[in-house]
C-alpha cells in the first residue's frame, strides 16, 4: 500500500512539474483587478468569458468543472500528452463546453475519454486510439 501511495505521489508531482499549462502566469482584469495564474480552470473561465458569459459566471462555472485543480491539470496533462491526435485549443473549447452545460469529465474514466475523444474528432476511434485511452485512463486511475 506504501508503494502504491508513493507512486502516485510521485505522478503527481512529476505531472506538475512539468505541466507548462499551470506555469504560465498572465495579467488578466477581474472584478478585483489583480493579477491571476493562468490555470485550467483560468483557462476555461476565460473561453467562457469570450463566448460572451459575464466573467464571474464564467469562473464559477469553470470552478465547478474542476474541482481539484492539481490533480485536474495533471490528469489533462496527462491526456494531452499520450493522446496528440487533439490539440490543447480543442480539448480546452470541449472543456469549456461542458463547464457551460454543468457536464462533468472524469479522464479517470476510460468511457469518458472514449466520449470526449470520438465527440471532438467527429469520427469512430481505431483500435490504436482506443488503445490509448485505455492507457491513459489507467494512468489517471493511479494518481486519482
Amino acid at each position: 500500500m506504501e508503494n502504491q501511495n508513493f507512486l502516485k505521489v510521485t505522478l503527481l508531482i512529476s505531472a506538475l512539474a512539468f505541466n507548462p499549462l499551470s506555469a504560465i502566469e498572465i495579467n488578466t482584469s477581474n472584478t478585483s483587478s489583480q493579477k491571476q495564474i493562468n490555470s485550467v480552470s483560468g483557462n476555461i473561465a476565460s473561453i467562457l468569458h469570450k463566448r460572451g458569459l459575464d466573467e464571474d459566471v464564467s469562473h464559477t462555472f469553470s470552478q465547478d468543472l474542476v474541482e481539484d485543480e492539481a490533480l485536474f491539470t495533471a490528469m489533462l496533462h496527462n491526456f494531452l500528452i499520450h493522446y496528440p491526435d487533439i490539440s490543447h485549443e480543442e480539448v480546452f473549447e470541449h472543456l469549456s463546453t461542458m463547464a457551460l452545460h454543468r457536464q462533468n469529465i472524469q479522464f479517470d474514466s476510460y468511457d469518458h475519454l472514449v466520449h470526449m475523444a470520438s465527440k471532438i474528432q467527429r469520427k469512430t476511434l481505431d483500435e490504436k486510439a482506443l488503445d490509448q485511452l485505455r492507457s491513459i485512463s489507467k494512468l489517471n486511475q493511479i494518481i486519482a
